[in-house]
Parts: structure tokens; C-alpha cells; sequence
């Protein structure tokens, strides 16, 4: 299907590789579909766009932790095993929220310094295209070599 993005312009969705957010993401509840796009002249990508398919305007930046130098080890409860329908842990990807901060005087802010929102991980079965955000996770920085 042609779905128009207002990020990405025209683009088409094959409908067997949306992801599903049954409980959308929070503050983006009413948005449960997205699909995921990345760079097409990269052929190992930094980042990538999730399109809602609910809202044309909504597309967010996101990255592997690993590509951040950070490890994620989730634990995940019965009710989020289910909701991602994950047999198989191996099935499970983890992406980072990128943002940019802007001041409401910024009419054309320019690229910026990005942020990444480790605390609210994204967790997908790449298998069943299942989604959730995994929220409020307290983080440990682990510092290595400091002598």
C-alpha cells in the first residue's frame, strides 16, 4: 500500500512487516501501527524512522543501543511476553528513542545534538511484528579502564 508521510514523502508499505503497538506508545496511544524505513543507499544503517500508519505527522527516530555503546539486559514480565506473543527470546530487538531538544524560538532549528531516550526502550518480536514500550527502566552506567 502507498501510504504519504509527512517526513518521508510518499512511500510504500508492504503490510506484512507492520509492527503492531497494541497499546500504541505512551503519550502516542491512539497510534498502534508503524512501520519501520531506514536509509536505502546504507546497507548498515545508524538509524532508523518509525511511520505511524495512524498519523501521517508522527514519525520517530530511532537506533540500536548498541550503536550508543549501551547494553540493555530486560527483564520482561508474563503480561509483556504475551502482549509481544515472544516464544523465543532471540525474536526480541530493542531500539532507542532519539529526540532533539528545540526552543519555541527555533523557527528552522538546524541539526542538533540528538538525544536518546534510554530509560523507555522499544521492544519488538520480529517474528509476530509485536511491539511495546518498555518504560521506567533505572539504569546502571558501567564505567570500564578508570585507573
Amino acid at each position: 500500500m502507498l501510504f504519504n508521510s509527512s517526513q518521508l514523502g510518499a512511500v510504500e508499505v508492504d503490510e506484512s512487516t507492520i509492527i503492531n503497538f497494541d497499546q500504541g506508545i505512551p503519550a502516542l496511544e491512539n497510534c498502534t501501527q508503524f512501520k519501520l524505513f531506514h536509509n536505502a543507499d546504507s546497507n548498515n544503517p545508524s538509524v532508523y524512522w518509525m511511520q505511524s500508519l495512524n498519523d501521517a505527522a508522527i514519525t520517530l527516530s530511532v537506533t540500536l543501543p548498541q550503536q550508543l555503546g549501551v547494553r540493555y539486559e530486560v527483564e520482561l514480565n508474563d503480561e509483556e511476553v504475551a502482549r509481544l506473543q515472544l516464544s523465543k527470546p532471540e525474536d526480541a530487538v530493542i531500539l532507542v528513542l532519539l529526540y532533539q531538544e528545540q526552543s519555541a524560538a527555533e523557527a528552522h532549528p538546524a541539526l542538533g545534538e540528538l538525544k536518546a531516550n534510554i530509560r523507555n526502550p522499544l521492544v519488538l518480536n520480529l517474528a509476530s511484528r509485536q511491539g511495546l514500550q518498555k518504560t521506567g527502566l533505572s539504569c546502571d552506567i558501567l564505567m570500564h579502564n578508570l585507573s
